[in-house]
């Protein structure tokens, strides 16, 4: 079964820069993914996360309930 996906116009040129011959872009896709697997993927989203997390600052509790109340 075929679907749409949208992307950016920037994304489908870099898309067509890789496309060979009569490629498809379902044939380039899974080529791309074949090369970098998803626990590639999922390492560096999770150190992404963990980075991120280093500068959080969090808020007092009762300043997060104000916060609901005034956003509700």
């Amino acid at each position: 079964m075929a679907t749409t996906i949208t992307i950016n116009d920037e994304t489908k040129h870099r898309l067509d820069d890789y496309k060979m011959g009569k490629m498809t872009y379902d044939t380039l896709l899974n080529a791309f993914m074949d090369t970098v697997s998803i626990e590639e993927i999922a390492e560096r989203h999770i150190k992404e996360h963990y980075k991120r997390l280093e500068t959080f600052k969090g808020i007092s509790k009762d300043n997060f309930k104000k916060r609901l109340r005034t956003n509700a």
